[in-house]
């Protein structure tokens, strides 16, 4: 399944003035840009692989937040001015809400928000043995 401009219309409480095509234009940049942040299982467990689901998570919030800066840099010419203070107000509450979600949802993907290697010994890893299990050093888990 991939995102798509009506997901995220739906997220923002269907907003009156936002084109489709820049929703689609801010769904292909933040896509590769989270495929290519996300972590792969070369070199970690599949376990620890980041899942189909939490890079379309990532990708909402950051497009949701890519539209709600649009849509706060056009309201004068969407919005009638007498509304305009009241949809601003809400429009910036949403963009720290979807910010603060989005550099969650990216953590969880990079490499730095998930685990990189195994606490126990493998047959390719240098010391300890399998029975013992390995220390690295500087290891913050410990062997039990």
């Amino acid at each position: 399944m991939a995102v798509t401009s009506n997901q995220i219309r739906d997220l923002l409480n269907r907003p009156r003035g936002l084109n489709e095509n820049t929703i689609t234009e801010y769904i292909t940049i933040r896509t590769a840009e989270v495929n290519k942040k996300a972590r792969g299982s070369k070199y970690i467990d599949a376990t620890n692989a980041v899942t189909d689901t939490l890079k379309e998570s990532a990708i909402k919030f950051l497009v949701c937040m890519d539209c709600l800066r649009v849509l706060i840099d056009t309201i004068h010419a969407i919005v009638p001015e007498k509304e305009q203070g009241q949809q601003d107000i809400r429009f910036a509450k949403q963009l720290t809400s979807f910010e603060k979600s989005a550099r969650e949802a990216l953590e969880a993907i990079e490499e730095k928000g998930g685990t990189a290697f195994k606490v126990k010994a493998t047959a390719t890893r240098v010391g300890g043995t399998k029975s013992q299990g390995s220390q690295l050093s500087g290891n913050l888990h410990s062997v039990k």
